[in-house]
């Protein structure tokens, strides 16, 4: 049966009328008589109208009602979401802009894909203005409205206040320094950390660091003061200071006599050489961090305080270089880290090993007795003979629990090689140090990469590097 008379019948069925096989004919007659044919068109031209105006709205109220949620913002961040035009509620829908009062949004309808890099916090209303897929009108459709969040910098969250300049223990919040030490450079920075700078309290990190152009000996310390212990910023200050003043005063004829176990080290390696060389070590760096640790006892008596109100952590370097050689002796109590990165070959020589409590925060400090009890001291002095293009990096805790995160990472090389990469430039606010710029420059620089984000990571950061 043609379409018409099938219609005609089904329609006259939905009526009431019944129908018989002597009736096809005459049902066929009557489909077939102009006036009834053109009704039926005209019929199923306006319903197929319904239907079409149906599907387009259902289309658009399924759109507009559709539950649809996009990532948060960060003010100052770059942001992107790329609709998936693909799937729905986006399938058979064309999104002709993207905007938000008072938000600057770029939208590339080729992708469907918004971007925008916003300036203030607080909850938008982005409107998405559509049409659906293939009508050639020009009129919107309609205007589908999704809830933008966009958290503020979390920088922005901390205060910044200045410490107090009368206290008698006063130092400056943010310090830096470069030098030339021989035919190598070096850059040290050391920085409050937010959490001290949100309460205005003061920095407990320091460094010092000398290079002697006549002998061509350096020495560079770095040390975290404890921050359970009320003087600590003086403790760490101290025993930087002194162990560099050890180090200026060494005899002449010692630093003759390690040299010379040096060089014959580097030429042909030997148990009397190496014998020498950690002689030398265990005499002078163990003498030169007591020399700090009483120099901090003095002082503690002089304010009448206790010995441990000054804790704090130490980690020094004596370097030279010999030829294409670097000589690095070490000492290190505390947290934080000591290490020699080679790129070629790329290998890492901890330089130590990291005094983990417990339980998180809790490290060992100068100040304690058994650093010293039973000479265990020594075991904190590490020599190593490296390639002379070695960069020596010494870092406090605020430096190796962002970017290093466990104990065990700090002997790993791939994290390394991903540290380096960070210092130069692969990192969020693409501060590049820059390592071949001008020393005064990559100063600069490093001021800059330190004040770094690192959830949960706000205390001092201090870091020095000789490269």
């Amino acid at each position: 049966m043609e379409k018409k008379p099938q219609y005609l019948k089904s329609l006259l069925e939905s009526k009431g009328f019944s129908f018989e096989q002597k009736h096809n004919e005459l049902l066929n007659t009557i489909s077939e008589t102009k006036e009834i044919k053109e009704s039926i068109d005209s019929i199923i031209l306006i319903q197929e109208k319904m239907i079409n105006f149906w599907n387009r709205n259902l289309k658009v109220h399924d759109f507009v009602n559709y539950a649809l949620t996009i990532p948060n913002a960060t003010v100052g961040k770059p942001y992107t979401f790329q609709f998936d035009c693909s799937k729905e509620p986006f399938k058979g829908i064309k999104i002709v802009s993207v905007s938000a009062q008072n938000l600057e949004i770029n939208f590339e309808s080729d992708t469907c894909t918004f971007s925008s890099t916003f300036k203030e916090a607080g909850q938008f209303i982005v409107e998405i203005k559509f049409k659906i897929d293939g009508e050639s009108n020009n009129e919107i459709d309609g205007v589908k409205e999704i809830k933008l969040l966009v958290n503020p910098d979390p920088k922005s969250l901390w205060k910044n206040l200045e410490s107090d300049r009368k206290d008698p223990y006063w130092k400056e919040d943010n310090i830096s320094a470069s030098s030339i030490f021989g035919s190598k450079k070096f850059i040290v920075g050391s920085k409050r950390g937010r959490s001290h700078a949100h309460e205005g309290i003061f920095r407990d990190d320091d460094f010092d660091f000398n290079f002697s152009e006549k002998t061509g000996w350096g020495i560079i310390v770095v040390a975290d003061g404890a921050g359970s212990a009320k003087y600590s910023r003086k403790g760490s200050l101290i025993a930087c200071n002194k162990v560099v003043e050890y180090f200026k005063e060494i005899a002449q004829e010692e630093i003759d006599k390690l040299q010379e176990a040096i060089v014959s080290e580097i030429k042909a390696s030997n148990e009397s050489n190496q014998k020498a060389i950690s002689s030398f070590c265990i005499t002078h760096h163990g003498k030169a961090a007591f020399h700090a640790l009483n120099a901090i006892k003095e002082e503690a008596t002089k304010k009448e305080a206790l010995v441990k109100d000054y804790s704090t952590t130490l980690i020094f370097a004596f370097v030279k270089e010999f030829e294409d050689k670097l000589f690095v002796s070490s000492f290190w109590v505390g947290d934080g880290g000591i290490g020699v990165y080679s790129k070629e070959p790329n290998v890492v020589s901890l330089l130590g090993t990291p005094d983990s409590g417990e339980f998180s925060g809790q490290t060992r400090f100068l100040t304690m007795n058994e650093i010293f009890a039973d000479n265990a001291y020594i075991s904190r002095i590490k020599y190593k003979i490296v390639d002379k293009s070695s960069k020596l990096i010494l870092m406090t805790d605020g430096i190796t629990d962002a970017k290093f995160q466990t104990d065990a990472a700090l002997e790993k090389t791939d994290v390394w090689n991903t540290f380096i990469s960070d210092l130069s430039g692969q990192n969020e606010d693409n501060v590049n140090i820059d390592f071949e710029a001008d020393i005064k420059l990559s100063e600069e620089r490093l001021c800059q990469w330190m004040d770094f984000w690192s959830q949960g990571n706000h205390d001092d950061r201090t870091i020095a590097i000789l490269y």
